[in-house]
């Protein structure tokens, strides 16, 4: 044999050795208790599908199972704007309207840029009286996105509510430009005309 193969044979006979030393040191219920903790995350819902089932629940009409499970969804995912966007919604709807500001307050935070919430915050802020606030977010609304109808449409009862006609007939006639199917928005227009 030469000192090469004999070069060979130890360094093999080293790594077979540290191999049987690794294979010694497995604790065999370490791989089973990973398997049950891996099912057991996958288990537990996303956040999309606890939101879905909140929709669902709301569509049915239960407003207090969807606030209780809306609740459950921002303790549990606490930075997730669309959670506190829908709870301010359902909360507003119950008319617990201080509760609905602030988590609307907060979806804006997680996503300053959402016009669906500063849309439904005017809404709620204008049947307030706080019309200041409620028209700050309706322009706000429309800067993040000027061709969504329903902005245009509930900025123009707002406008009308206050008694500017005018300045309501201009604005269905924008969401009228961005939806020309809005049957309401020509409803309305054609009631100021």
């Amino acid at each position: 044999m030469s000192t090469f193969q004999i070069i060979m044979l130890l360094v093999s006979a080293f790594f077979a050795y540290k191999m049987y030393e690794f294979i010694q040191n497995i604790d065999p219920n370490t791989e089973p208790e990973s398997i049950q903790e891996a099912e057991l995350i996958s288990s537990e819902p996303t956040a999309d599908e606890m939101i879905e089932e909140a929709d669902a629940v709301y569509s049915e009409g239960d407003l207090d199972k969807a606030q209780l499970l809306l609740e459950n969804i921002t303790r549990v995912h606490p930075d997730l704007a669309e959670g506190h966007n829908k709870l301010g919604f359902v909360l507003a709807k119950q008319g617990d309207l201080e509760k609905a500001e602030e988590h609307y307050n907060r979806s804006l935070q997680l996503e300053p840029n959402d016009d669906m919430t500063h849309n439904a915050l005017a809404g709620m802020l204008a049947s307030m009286d706080r019309n200041a606030e409620a028209e700050a977010h309706y322009l706000k609304a429309i800067e993040i996105d000027e061709e969504y109808a329903p902005t245009w449409f509930n900025y123009a009862n707002f406008k009308r509510r206050l008694g500017q006609t005018e300045e309501a007939k201009e604005m269905y006639k924008k969401a009228l430009e961005s939806d020309a199917d809005f049957e309401q928005a020509r409803e309305e227009l054609e009631k100021l005309t």
